[in-house]
């Protein structure tokens, strides 16, 4: 159970400021719910297009799994340096206006890779700055969105509305890489076929940006014009951060999560480029069939769409992230020693179904927990931790199949996984015996 701390009214909410009551009705009648949902289903499918285009581009420009993995790394690496302000600021602005901001930031840098391979002129430096630029707009996009979902739900719909997202993501991690492969398979070349699959991502972006236009609800609860203590300018943004992590510091069920979430992406973060260069070099798999396996993770995340509410509301959050550790470590062991495409697919749709597993229980039981005025500040610190973890894992990873290959990197994730499951396990075992469940009475 997680320890909730006395909270008063925010400071930074009027004292009288109007209370906006969610939409109850069942989340497909919802039009606000559906149209934010709208918007990330058209942006998840362009980058699960992108998500195979960027590391076959890559490595056919470079033949390096560590450039892949250090492009994947510049993916990551904007919430490191901007995650904290990201969170002040989406809790002080308009989130759909940020929402619609990011999209336009996207359109304009992957719509900049097909232009530049047109005109002869792409390079892997351009290619890093698209990528950070992704980076960014995803490390504001994604914070929005996950804050803005408590005003367009009611509380018992969170769960439900975080699966619904999580749904929306796998369908488009089914269709994504597969549709990729069709599109990246119509080029003369691979690089012309990843500049093919980069204008479809782009178009999706414009798509995003239509939907969040139309929609109504305001994404914010009023906001007051000054911060804690009446503070402006950069005291209220110190004061603003501050009380983010102090919220987080003070609930050890969060804490707790997110040591255990840093270790857990820091892993995940090889486990597509290593999908990819395990079918590519070593299983002798075509652009098709190595669409397959992503699209196998996609399967897996949809999986996990399905069974996370029933999941949640049968088991307590600690048992079942530790089980859910456990089972990922054995996807990334079946992914190892995967000896043809089919077994590959088997091991990508569990470690994905595990990865998402996580994030639907994790973003949901934040969301319920959090007051709406520290939604941003407390999503953006707990995910500073995860994204450096995935920062560290992309670069290392990359680095790691480079050295010792796919399958070498790919079962030392594996085994780290296990060990992670073991650690989390006897900490969690040795704090119920340090305090034992209180006993009511009466």
């Amino acid at each position: 159970m997680t320890t909730l701390i006395p909270v008063k009214a925010p400071p930074t909410e009027p004292p009288h400021s109007p209370v906006v009551v969610p939409d109850d009705r069942p989340l497909h009648r919802n039009a606000d719910f559906v149209r934010l949902w709208g918007s990330q289903v058209a942006s998840a499918i362009g980058a699960g297009v992108s998500k195979l285009a960027t590391p076959l581009l890559v490595l056919a420009l470079t033949g390096s799994p560590a450039d892949a993995g250090l492009i994947a790394a510049a993916q990551t690496l904007p919430f490191l340096i901007i995650g904290l302000l990201a969170g002040v600021i989406i809790d002080r602005n308009d989130r759909r206006r940020i929402l619609i901001g990011c999209d336009v930031a996207r359109l304009i840098s992957v719509g900049s890779v097909p232009v530049a391979w047109w005109f002869g002129t792409l390079t892997i430096p351009q290619l890093y700055v698209v990528a950070l630029v992704q980076g960014a707009s995803q490390a504001f996009a994604n914070l929005a969105q996950v804050s803005a979902l408590p005003r367009v739900v009611t509380r018992a719909q969170i769960t439900a509305a975080q699966a619904f997202n999580q749904a929306s993501n796998g369908v488009a991690t089914v269709l994504g890489p597969a549709l990729g492969a069709t599109i990246i398979g119509l080029g003369a070349t691979t690089p012309a076929g990843a500049a093919y699959g980069y204008s479809f991502d782009t178009m999706t972006y414009a798509f995003s940006m239509i939907a969040l236009v139309s929609v109504a609800t305001r994404l914010q609860a009023p906001r007051a014009a000054t911060g804690p203590n009446g503070r402006t300018g950069l005291g209220r943004l110190r004061a603003d951060i501050a009380e983010g992590l102090r919220y987080l510091w003070n609930d050890p069920d969060l804490q707790g999560m997110m040591a255990m979430n840093f270790v857990h992406r820091m892993l995940l973060g090889s486990l597509v480029l290593g999908a990819i260069v395990l079918a590519q070099s070593t299983l002798k798999a075509s652009t098709q069939e190595i669409g397959w396996v992503l699209t196998a993770g996609g399967g897996g995340s949809l999986v996990a769409a399905f069974v996370a509410t029933r999941l949640r509301a049968r088991f307590a959050i600690w048992p079942l992230m530790i089980v859910v550790v456990f089972a990922n470590a054995a996807g990334f062991a079946i992914l190892a020693g995967a000896p043809h495409i089919f077994v590959a697919m088997a091991g990508m749709a569990v470690a994905t179904f595990c990865e998402s597993l996580t994030g639907i229980v994790q973003v949901a039981f934040r969301l319920a927990a959090i007051p709406d005025a520290l939604q941003g500040r407390v999503n953006s610190a707990y995910r500073w931790v995860a994204y450096t973890g995935m920062t560290v894992g992309a670069a290392g990873g990359g680095f790691m199949l480079d050295h010792l290959g796919p399958r070498s990197a790919l079962a030392i994730a594996a085994g780290a996984m296990g060990g992670l499951g073991v650690a989390v396990l006897g900490l969690r075992a040795r704090r119920t015996r340090t305090h034992p469940p209180a006993i009511a009475t009466g």
